[in-house]
């Protein structure tokens, strides 16, 4: 089953308490959305600290969310778009199968504060590479082995 959160936004003013749903994408999609950023990110010319070329959403987890200021701003807000299309809002708690699709509440009023939208983007990103952190620490630990390894001195060979 594909992964939903439901969140609800915490900030002061209108959209305080206003519920979302945000559902994870299938991994192909988020794989491909990921390869895009960096291709955007990269195209930049900017040196992203600790990314692979030709990486997928794993790649993109290690940049974080400050890859999109790398970007181009049209292609950033493609990117940004097609990650909140898996954002949904739930306008009434006691009837939560009610859903109102991404494209119907940004063309809507139903987000009345900025912040609100940075929020949004910022707990989509965390729903699809949050799972990569704890992994992050066992590939920085495996790294350091490698490395310390390849740099051990090679056993000792019979003569």
């Amino acid at each position: 089953m594909v992964k939903q959160v439901t969140v609800v936004c915490p900030h002061e003013g209108a959209d305080k308490g206003k519920r979302f749903v945000i559902t994870r994408m299938s991994a192909v999609a988020a794989d491909r959305w990921g390869r895009h950023c960096l291709q955007a990110a990269a195209s930049s010319g900017a040196d992203i600290a600790g990314v692979a070329a030709g990486g997928g959403i794993a790649a993109v987890a290690a940049a974080g969310i400050g890859i999109f200021a790398a970007m181009d701003p049209a292609r950033m807000d493609e990117l940004i778009d097609q990650l909140l299309q898996c954002v949904q809002m739930q306008p009434d708690p006691s009837n939560p199968a009610m859903l109102l699709p991404w494209d119907v509440v940004s063309a809507g009023e139903q987000i009345e504060e900025i912040p609100t939208l940075g929020w949004l983007q910022k707990e989509a990103f965390a729903l699809h590479v949050d799972f990569f952190k704890g992994v992050g620490q066992l590939f920085s630990l495996l790294t350091l082995m490698l490395g310390t390894e390849s740099n051990a001195p090679a056993p000792a060979s019979a003569t």
